[in-house]
């Protein structure tokens, strides 16, 4: 069983739910917070990332005792973007209330790319507003790759996807 800290993305539950290929219905989702981070959007993507910042922390979703199954679905979906888990310490929002008695290991996605640019910090209303039905379409056709994914560029797949999507919905 294996803890994971999101903070972008994947904490729009509908999204979550088509990587995971599952109900969220029996997952266990706590609000959390990574501290010594910030989450920014990427320059000119429609995602974020995360960086170490020191004093500040990142909000987010921890996402408690997933099934290897579950770990291979998000490793397809974020390792297409470049990104791998690490392990950090987060703490657990309870009742409302964030404390260091409510440290726990979880695994974060950071991305590879030390060069990646960011712009502003990240916002995930903001996301679901502008990109967040267009995610969730390409995500449904996106990890269907999973299955015959060898010798796929999924980066450029998923782009691929997303342009083909955006024309269909732009033009209708």
């Amino acid at each position: 069983m294996t803890n994971i800290f999101l903070y972008g993305t994947l904490c729009d539950r509908d999204l979550l739910e088509i990587c995971l290929g599952r109900s969220l219905v029996k997952v266990s989702l706590v609000s959390a917070k990574l501290e010594n981070h910030s989450v920014f959007w990427v320059k000119n993507r429609n995602f974020p990332v995360i960086k170490f910042n020191s004093g500040s922390f990142a909000l987010g979703l921890a996402v408690l005792n997933l099934e290897d199954q579950d770990l291979e679905q998000l490793d397809f979906y974020e390792g297409g973007f470049n990104y791998e888990l690490r392990k950090v310490s987060i703490i657990l929002k309870s009742n409302g209330l964030t404390s260091k008695k409510n440290t726990m290991e979880a695994y974060v996605y950071f991305n590879n790319d030390d060069n990646i640019e960011v712009d502003k910090s990240w916002d995930l209303d903001e996301w679901q507003r502008r990109h967040g039905l267009i995610s969730r379409l390409v995500a449904k056709e996106y990890m269907k790759l999973q299955s015959n994914c060898k010798d796929i560029d999924l980066l450029s797949e998923y782009e691929k996807i997303y342009n083909q999507l955006k024309n269909a919905l732009y033009l209708s």
